[in-house]
């Protein structure tokens, strides 16, 4: 998985872990949440002499308190002294930080009370090409080693282990190896799995063919078959190269950081890669994953020593220290002269018209990364700059509505050596690429001459001091994400957790001078002359030169290649494809047992009280002083018009403001009260019979205990009396909401493709398609072509008075028991506010459709598939027989062929709470090939029932315990119930039937669902025109261009 540091939503900034939590993609695995699957949240990476003792490291920064300690500063334990010993109050968690005596490698140990467990290896990988040497390296690193030669023991274990986390990553100058778990075994197992693949792998050529590139016959079978480039990473990458937001970050970095490592794409370029040799690959791994590069991060309940011992016994002990400074980053040099740089791209069809499918970023370098205090306020400046309607970028640069709002790599990045800030908008004009530039230079201006609103700086520092409030279930995971590029150049990880203390130092600085942020603006933006413009704009060719670039590279690989050498290639086809087919001997990797698994995790209950005839569910549970408040309308009696503009409504509606606030008074307001109050559309069908299925808005906010009441003032607020008459503002939103949920359609295709195969099979699928998938782009493209604003404003408001309902609410208050009482006293007074009128209909009927399929046409090399079947619902019997079979189809049949064989980076089944089971792929180089792939599903399953033993059904269970038994954060436990009506008995029930499930369960399952073709599926696929589609699957095909 690569990792880029100007896109949003891949790698953070370690600063935005204060403000957003991310889940990581898993490296080929989807998850599920706990209970169902829907698709709604769709929008739509100067050398020091190491030495070996603390001394030498330097003055290592401490705090000393009179805490009794575990492990004692000076010690040594298994050859690792700790070093630094540190209580850090504001995440309630103490930091160890212990170093191998003979190799220097520095172990993290975070000791906190989550039962999450986290564990990392990471190297520091700075590569001096683009071939994407890291990138291919961490793939076959997880194919195979010494202790555990099994063919990619990676996805093995995904199905032998409920990790709650299992990934590896590759940003720009680093990689790293983490995982996470709830159970102390399964962390055990998967240690010396990660450990053993990264100091010890095989690193096979077979697997380097498979996994990198290769130059073989397309039919494999046929010698005389024209050559042609596979690669699991090679498709990859041309998925990533086939996404703007992609192609405009890479070369944001790649031009704003010219001089060292960042230059080159650490992931690989397309048309590089195939100049990888596997040699290179493993002198690279020798130098660059000693342990003497090696950083190892642990955190969590578990005992840290048993980690020491490992690791002194099996892999440190017979090493030495060597000198990392090859693999240090120095300091970019900075310009004397600002630079601009045009790119080109891809023409998107599903994006804006071509003469606004255009991009501008203007870039400038900050500061050190090490630099905590310094970075620390340079991003919350940042944020001040840009952050909603108050700050000054925004007013300037997104309330003109010349674009189509900020793009991916708006913000402040702490992701490389040297920070950055970066303003970006998408969908302009070229002839705006100057106006952009004027309002950027006169906003700079202002800003240094003006200073800043005071209320609008505290509404981005309350924000932050909430954030370190909220309890995340994967904090351990975030704190390594958002830690690593600054331990990666040698910072101090530690003091960067004492976040309390930087703001108090800032708001002292703030105080003692009132110009501090105008001299900061004079010295990092006003004066900088290291700043990057980077315009882009698509080409319609740009697809047609790729092609074209990539027939000459074959071309002239093939010019070197004599009779001999292409007899060699067709054997290595047929070897490689003998080695993918051949049963792998997994008994030898470790795997839970069933009493590991047998209990479930314990969660708070949940009871149900009747205030204001208001159905409300209370949790009482430790929430860190914060109160957590959502609540659903259900929305069911809404018209087909009226609820395909509910996303909109959802997606603007706290930015409009109200009878009493204007749009920066309520925004400004929410921000200093609350962590922001946020609407969400859900489609929720029945889990028991799906004969029918219900619309809802839920509307989602938290706040400190202190502000409950100003949180539930503000909602009311909102309700009530929330305003469309600014139809500029609206205007621009809409606007920025269509740009929005136009762009990065490939990066989330195969979530689009089941969206789309879902669409063919019955009405609710065929809403849902409309209310978050592709359909929807074209729906409100088309929706503003025909209406006039006066209308939209008319219609948002007509709908907005038939939403927020009382008779058709429920609410959910999750808080402390101690502050319980004060909770429900503010929302009852909430409730006397709000508007009682007749309830309507609650939900609606269900129909199904025949068999159908559709592509959407996108000018992309690769392709996302997807099938779609309707089979029984989640509180069926049958429901978790079936999805225990869509882990094992996934892990036996699916990513074997389909990603092994056949070359794409992704491919799996899953089962939804609706009872629709998905096939889907992602960045695929086939289509027919896959389709027809899922269509022999039946088939395999018949002639391979020997695959279907015990173990492998344990394994299939595993991976369904992965997200049921998956942690919860304290203000989300009980959504299921809310939203679904899943009770704890419902969900204990569905949990030890997925572990009884037996093989003659599984196998009367796949009689039942597959053994003939199901009278309600669909068929989609995103990716490119394909001519002999009906002719090569002799079916009908809706083809949307």
């Amino acid at each position: 998985m690569v990792m880029n540091p100007f896109l949003e939503g891949v790698m953070l900034s370690r600063w935005k872990v204060l403000w957003s939590l991310h889940n990581q993609v898993l490296r080929n695995q989807f998850i599920n949440f706990k209970s169902v699957s829907t698709y709604k949240d769709i929008p739509g990476v100067h050398a020091k002499e190491p030495k070996l003792s603390p001394q030498q490291f330097g003055c290592i920064p401490h705090v000393n308190d009179k805490r009794k300690y575990k492990y004692e500063e000076g010690k040594i334990y298994h050859g690792f002294q700790c070093e630094r010993v540190e209580h850090i109050s504001e995440f309630e968690l103490t930091s160890y930080t212990f170093r191998y005596e003979r190799t220097g490698t520095e172990l993290w140990h975070i000791d906190r009370n989550d039962s999450n467990n986290v564990f990392s290896i990471n190297f520091r990988t700075t590569p001096f090409n683009s071939t994407g040497l890291p990138h291919i390296l961490e793939h076959l690193s997880l194919c195979g080693s010494q202790k555990y030669p099994v063919r990619d023991p990676f996805f093995k274990m995904l199905n032998r282990s409920v990790a709650t986390l299992m990934n590896a990553m590759t940003g720009p100058d680093y990689t790293i190896y983490p995982f996470s778990t709830m159970n102390e075994i399964d962390f055990r197992n998967l240690q010396r799995i990660y450990l053993d693949a990264v100091f010890r792998p095989n690193l096979a050529f077979l697997d380097f063919l498979q996994e990198g590139w290769r130059l073989e016959n397309k039919d494999i079978m046929d010698k005389n078959s024209k050559l042609v480039i596979k690669g699991v990473v090679y498709n990859e990458m041309k998925g990533a190269f086939s996404e703007n937001a992609q192609i405009f970050s890479q070369n944001l970095l790649n031009n704003i950081l010219p001089d060292h490592t960042y230059r080159y794409v650490s992931g690989g370029n397309p048309l590089e890669i195939p100049k990888l040799a596997h040699k290179d690959l493993v002198e690279f791994h020798k130098k660059y994953y000693h342990p003497s590069n090696a950083r190892i991060y642990s955190y969590g309940l578990h005992d840290p020593i048993k980690t020491l011992a490992l690791l002194d016994n099996e892999y440190l002990s017979d090493q030495s220290w060597v000198d990392n400074s090859y693999s240090l980053i120095r300091q970019q040099e900075r310009w004397t002269q600002p630079r601009f740089v045009h790119i080109s791209s891809r023409l998107d069809n599903m994006g804006a018209t071509i003469d606004r499918q255009n991009q501008i970023a203007i870039a400038l370098l900050m500061c050190d990364v090490t630099n905590i205090q310094e970075s620390f306020e340079l991003h919350v400046l940042s944020e001040v700059l840009i952050r909603g309607p108050n700050s000054p970028f925004y007013k300037n640069l997104i309330e003109p509505n010349f674009s189509g709002g900020y793009n991916q790599t708006t913000g402040y990045s702490s992701d490389t050596k040297d920070t950055a800030f970066v303003v970006g908008l998408q969908d302009l004009r070229v002839d705006d690429f100057k106006k952009c530039i004027e309002i950027f230079d006169k906003t700079i201006v202002d800003s240094m001459n003006s200073g800043f609103d005071s209320q609008h700086v505290e509404s981005v520092l309350h924000n932050l001091e909430l954030s370190l409030k909220h309890q995340s279930p994967h904090f351990g995971n975030t704190l390594l994400f958002n830690s690593t590029a600054l331990w990666n150049h040698d910072g101090d990880v530690v003091s960067n957790l004492r976040v309390s203390d930087m703001i108090s130092r800032l708001r002292e600085r703030i105080s003692q001078n009132k110009n501090y942020f105008q001299e900061k603006i004079e010295e990092y933006f006003a004066n900088n002359n290291h700043r990057l413009t980077l315009t882009m704009s698509p080409d319609e060719a740009y697809e047609d030169k790729f092609k074209k670039a990539e027939l000459e590279l074959i071309e002239q690989k093939v010019k070197l290649l004599d009779e001999a050498k292409l007899k060699k290639i067709y054997k290595s086809g047929l070897k490689l494809d003998l080695y993918q087919k051949a049963k792998s001997n997994t008994d030898i990797l470790p795997c839970l047992t069933m009493n590991d698994v047998r209990d479930p995790p314990k969660w708070p209950k949940y009871f149900i009280q009747n205030m204001q005839n208001v159905r409300t569910q209370i949790c009482k549970v430790p929430t860190n002083e914060i109160t957590y408040f959502k609540c659903i309308f259900n929305i069911s009696g809404l018209s087909h018009k009226e609820t395909q503009l509910m996303p909109l409504i959802c997606n603007i509606i706290s930015a409009m403001g109200t009878t009493n606030y204007n749009y920066r008074e309520f925004d400004k307001r929410i921000l200093l009260k609350t962590g922001g109050i946020d609407l969400k559309l859900h489609l929720i069908e029945d889990v028991n019979d799906s004969k029918s299925y219900s619309l809802c808005v839920m509307m989602n906010t938290h706040a400190l205990n202190n502000n409950v009441p100003d949180m539930f003032s503000l909602t009311q607020e909102l309700f009530k009396n929330v305003k469309f008459d600014d139809s500029e503002r609206l205007k621009m939103l809409i606007e920025n909401y269509i740009s929005y949920i136009s762009v990065g359609v490939a990066s989330s295709g195969h979530l689009y493709a089941m969206l789309g195969a879902t669409s063919q099979v019955c009405d609710a699928g065929k809403l849902k398609s409309l209310l978050y998938g592709v359909d929807h782009i074209d729906f409100m493209k088309n929706f503003v072509k025909s209406t006039s604003m006066v209308e939209i404003c008319d219609k948002l408001s007509d709908i907005v008075t038939k939403v927020f309902n009382k008779n058709n609410m429920r609410g959910a208050i999750n808080t402390t028991q101690s502050y319980m009482p004060s909770a429900i006293h503010n929302y009852e007074i909430f409730l006397e506010t709000l508007s009682a009128f007749e309830k309507t209909k609650t939900s609606r009927n269900i129909n199904f459709f025949e068999p159908s399929c559709q592509q959407y046409v996108m000018n992309i090399p690769v392709n996302y598939c997807a099938k779609a079947l309707f089979t029984v619902p989640y509180l069926h019997q049958d429901h978790p027989t079936l999805r225990v079979l869509a882990k094992l189809v996934t892990a036996k049949y699916l990513l074997p062929v389909i990603r092994e064989q056949n070359g794409a980076y992704g491919a799996g089944a899953k089962i939804s709470s609706d009872g629709i089971f998905s096939f889907y792929s992602y960045r695929d180089p086939h289509s027919i090939k896959t389709l027809t792939a899922f269509d022999e599903t039946y088939e395999w399953l018949q002639s391979n029932q020997n695959v279907i033993d015990q173990q492998s059904l344990f394994e299939a269970k595993l991976g369904v315990l992965q997200q049921l038994d998956s942690p919860i954060a304290p203000g989300n436990i009980g959504i299921d119930y809310f939203l679904y009506e899943v009770s704890q008995e419902d969900f204990d029930r569905y949990r030890n039937r997925i572990l009884s499930v037996t093989i003659n369960d599984l196998l009367g399952a796949i009689e039942n669902y597959f053994g003939k073709e199901s009278m309600h599926y669909g068929k989609c696929i995103l990716g490119p025109v394909n001519k002999n589609l009906e002719f090569e699957t002799n079916q009908k095909w809706i083809i949307n261009i």
